[in-house]
């Protein structure tokens, strides 16, 4: 077997301990000259969670070392550790992951009552993130680490990886089979963009009466600047290139003072990164977030702005009260559209992301989170901008203003 062999090699080499190794390597899969499978716990058309196989599929580009499938990108991973007294009641998947255990097992019980053990050193998939749920608890009292592994579903489906359940059906798991398996169904909340959606970032108070006729297009530069500076640190993330966003708006500012010729002093500098903190939000901001409210759902905001600039603008509109909860990338040091922002979301409000509707006026930000798998994307296309040539375009609603995502 081709793991067997990988993992003597590693060994072999002091890569690494035999210990890690063995439960590493020895998957709970049966790899075949053409695809690796992958135990799962599915979900069916019913919304029944059910057991089944991920088939991975596998190519020669690997060589001498076997055969390989495509790399799969991801979120990141997490570490956990479960107590022996582990015992989590009926419950929906996350996410999408593949789930190691390192040093004990779990029992996994499916919504017919079958149940399966995934011994120590197993790897398996869970993609229920929407139906019944399933039931996991601990084996023997024993306490268990284990690794999470989410997985970019876009990515997956991509490479050509076929989740088949134990009825023989496809899965329903994916993010565009969950959609339409909720086709029609309402979001239980919906997260909003803070810059440009709920706050019109061209309300900046001192820049009109400093630069006059210039204003416009420092004001544009300013904007410009600010977005791609932190895409361009979310690229060259954990290189230590990572500063907040109220640091990357001030010299995304200096920038544009810099191309438009203008000098002013750093009183007026501050003055104008005061306004971030206070820019007025777009007229229907506040009606809209309440009908949400009295709809019942959540509402969120996903914003790459520090919490301290986001909290004060939305309390300076009297916003701040209304919503359930708000989530700063900077938290993560990266930026929008990395999938670990619209996936912080998911782990703070414990909801699907099939489940949620996400709202944006930025086109990248709207691609971004429809790739990423929520249920609804809306792109509130405020200036009748080209649609973005990214992916998950093919996935966005677009509405003329706020409003309109509350009307089908």
């Amino acid at each position: 077997m081709h793991a067997v062999s990988c993992r003597r090699a590693l060994v072999n080499k002091g890569k690494f301990p035999r210990w890690r190794v063995r439960g590493a390597f020895r998957m709970f899969c049966a790899p075949s000259t053409e695809y690796y499978d992958v135990p799962s716990v599915s979900v069916n058309a019913d919304g029944d969670s059910v057991f089944g196989t991920l088939r991975v599929p596998l190519d020669r580009s690997g060589g001498d070392i076997g055969l390989l499938s495509q790399l799969i990108s991801g979120t990141g991973v997490m570490f956990r550790m479960t107590p022996g007294t582990y015992n989590f009641d009926w419950h929906l998947a996350p996410r999408r992951q593949f789930i190691v255990n390192l040093d004990a097992a779990v029992k996994v019980t499916v919504t017919s009552g079958e149940a399966k053990v995934f011994e120590k050193g197993n790897v398996f998939f869970v993609e229920d993130i929407t139906g019944t749920g399933h039931f996991s608890q601990a084996v023997n009292a024993q306490a268990r680490h284990s690794l999470f592994i989410p997985v970019d579903d876009v990515a997956l489906q991509s490479l050509g990886a076929v989740a088949i359940n134990t009825e023989g059906n496809p899965s329903q798991g994916t993010a565009a089979q969950a959609a339409a398996a909720l086709e029609g169904a309402e979001p239980e909340a919906y997260v909003f963009d803070a810059y440009g959606t709920l706050l019109d970032v061209n309300s900046v108070t001192v820049g009109p009466s400093v630069f006059k006729d210039q204003w416009k297009a420092v004001a544009q530069t300013w904007r410009e600047k600010q977005l791609q500076y932190t895409w361009l640190r979310s690229l060259a993330r954990g290189q230590g290139n990572y500063i907040n966003m109220e640091m990357v708006t001030r010299e995304s500012l200096d920038y544009a003072l810099e191309l438009h010729e203008q000098s002013i002093d750093e009183k007026t500098k501050d003055q104008l990164m005061q306004d971030y903190h206070t820019l007025k939000a777009h007229p229907e901001v506040k009606s809209v977030i309440e009908q949400v409210k009295e709809l019942g759902k959540q509402a969120i905001v996903c914003t790459n702005g520090t919490n301290a600039m986001i909290e004060a603008a939305l309390s300076h509109n009297d916003l701040l009260d209304l919503f359930d909860d708000v989530i700063s990338a900077d938290t993560l040091s990266c930026y929008k559209t990395d999938p670990s922002v619209y996936q912080a979301v998911v782990d703070k409000v414990q909801i699907p992301s099939t489940l949620m509707a996400f709202v944006s006026s930025n086109g990248w930000d709207a691609c971004g989170a429809a790739r990423f798998g929520f249920g609804e994307t809306f792109w509130v296309n405020r200036a009748s901008l080209p649609l973005e040539r990214l992916p998950g375009a093919e996935h966005i609603s677009q509405r003329k203003c706020l409003r309109g995502i509350l009307s089908k």
